[in-house]
């Protein structure tokens, strides 16, 4: 996610650059279409306010997800979707191969951003950073689950 983006923006995005229309969106999340659409233009050009009440199915509608990570990057805080691990599927030695390549992927874009610290060096590397958080993520439930199965094999 750009994090220069605005999150009147990103709410516009979400609105009207999404494979639902307009439309469908807001049936499915109880709200004129008409009030949908204003919602996601800008104050300027007659946008209306739109409800804190209503976003959190805008989200779920559209599956898009970037205001709640501005919302919390703004906030300071860490977002990483809590990853769905089944053990069987994963194995132990995929996952860590995977985890290896997404902090290496990391440490090569922060160390490129470092040495030339660009626009696009600098999305790059938040990217590859939050790519490492949703693997370590994954990699914790992971263990959480295999801890359990170890647990229940032990009872």
């Amino acid at each position: 996610m750009a994090q220069s983006k605005s999150i009147k923006t990103i709410l516009y995005e979400t609105i009207h650059r999404n494979k639902k229309s307009v439309e469908q969106i807001a049936d499915e999340i109880g709200i004129s279409s008409n009030y949908l659409y204003r919602a996601g233009l800008p104050l300027e050009e007659s946008g209306v306010k739109f409800p804190l009440d209503y976003l959190i199915p805008l989200m779920k509608a559209t599956g898009n997800y970037a205001i709640l990570e501005k919302i919390a990057w703004i906030c300071g805080f860490l977002l990483v979707k809590e990853p769905k691990v089944r053990i069987p599927k994963t194995e132990g030695t995929e996952l860590v191969a995977d985890y290896q390549d997404a902090t290496t992927l990391a440490v090569r874009c922060l160390k490129k951003f470092l040495d030339k610290p660009t626009e696009n060096h600098y999305n790059e590397v938040i990217e590859a950073l939050q790519l490492v958080m949703t693997k370590s993520a994954e990699a914790k439930k992971y263990c959480n689950k295999h801890y359990q199965g170890q647990m229940e094999l032990e009872l």
